[in-house]
């Protein structure tokens, strides 16, 4: 069952106000989610006196007009079956344990955190509608078996990358706000650390993105049909066109590639990230990248072959985990986890991606596919 909800929220900062529409926004699960604010005693007093149904009603503790507890208690008189929650300092001190008792139901820090619980449950009120069961369902009741070290490790990284992105957009928004309300205070030397707190903060976004899709991957059962890799290359080369031409580089198969039994779009991000890299690390020297493909026993090899600045030999298998960068890279953008997808794709298929490389000659990354029996042929001419 869903409910509408209506949120008056008794607002003493307009940052916090609109952080709090935006999650309320994010939260919305087809229902709807509506928020009022009053920012002044005039506002406030029309609006608990309103025809207006509020299930939820906000109060922050720093109003200049009145005191929470007043606040707290004209509510209570006027709102008898709305549920009030209190915004209170980052620490909960005794003001705010007293306002348990005081009518407040629920209290929150002013922080992050705190209003992204609060967008929470104000969310589930709206979904659960005021009713629940404590039915167990079937497959919960039914025993389970222990996750395994590796599985753990992934349902980890999937929480960490989805969980950290409420706080992160939330974050964002905040930086938002300074740049669009408060410009002309920051000054010269504000505006440039706000620069440098949103580069950090967009770049942790693709951070995250980058590891959730990692953590997907992981459990992604591979959607295997025949792909020729002829067909495949070209695509990526067209979308790296523009890359192409301005750097001078130029692609090249040495044959024929083969058609194989994989999952199209997980090839073609494997081959994203390899001649994008092969791009973003290139040398002085005029761009050659190079692609040929061998069959050994039942597997195939492909090989893709710079001529950048190549990869000193202790980097050569810590590159493929997790934000792990080559040394002499740091100058160039990225996240550090185009290569440790690509190592998760093969393990999807059943192969292994390893490099050939040392600084100033360039590099070769070469993938290996399993392919039972006739499975995989040679295409084009």
């Amino acid at each position: 069952m869903k409910t509408d909800i209506h949120v008056l929220f008794i607002s003493a900062c307009t940052a916090d106000e609109t952080v709090l529409t935006t999650l309320l926004g994010k939260e919305r699960l087809g229902q709807e989610i509506r928020i009022s604010a009053s920012r002044n005693a005039q506002a406030f007093f029309d609006a608990v006196h309103s025809e207006e149904l509020y299930q939820v009603i906000v109060i922050d503790d720093r109003q200049p007009w009145a005191t929470w507890q007043s606040v707290v208690e004209t509510c209570a008189k006027s709102r008898p079956n709305a549920l009030l929650v209190l915004l209170g300092a980052n620490h909960r001190d005794d003001r705010q344990e007293s306002a348990l008792t005081a009518g407040i139901a629920a209290v929150y820090p002013r922080t992050s955190a705190g209003l992204i619980a609060l967008a929470k449950l104000v969310s589930k009120l709206a979904v659960q509608g005021g009713s629940f069961s404590l039915r167990m369902d079937r497959q919960l009741a039914d025993a389970k078996k222990e996750d395994s070290p590796e599985q753990e490790r992934e349902r980890l990284a999937y929480a960490v990358s989805h969980d950290l992105q409420d706080p992160l957009q939330l974050a964002r928004r905040y930086a938002e706000v300074l740049d669009e309300d408060f410009e002309d205070a920051l000054g010269d030397s504000g505006a440039k650390v706000l620069g440098h707190l949103k580069f950090n903060l967009n770049r942790t976004q693709e951070m995250l993105d980058e590891l959730l899709d990692y953590s997907r991957l992981q459990n992604a059962k591979p959607d295997l049909q025949p792909v020729d890799f002829n067909e495949l290359l070209d695509e990526v080369v067209d979308l790296y066109r523009l890359s192409i031409e301005e750097v001078g580089a130029t692609i090249n198969c040495q044959h024929s590639l083969p058609t194989l039994i994989v999952d199209r779009r997980q090839f073609q991000r494997v081959f994203q990230n390899l001649i994008g890299n092969a791009i973003k690390f290139r040398s002085e020297r005029p761009l050659r990248i190079t692609v040929r493909a061998q069959r050994v026993r039942n597997e195939w090899r492909i090989g893709v072959k710079d001529n950048g600045i190549g990869i000193a030999e202790q980097d050569a298998g810590r590159i493929f985990e997790m934000f792990e960068r080559s040394a002499g890279s740091e100058d160039h953008p990225g996240t550090g986890m185009g290569l440790a997808i690509c190592k998760r794709i093969l393990q999807n298929h059943g192969g292994k991606i390893w490099v050939r490389s040392s600084p100033g000659s360039g590099s070769v990354f070469i993938f290996s596919v399993p392919q039972a029996g006739d499975s995989a042929t040679l295409t084009g001419g």
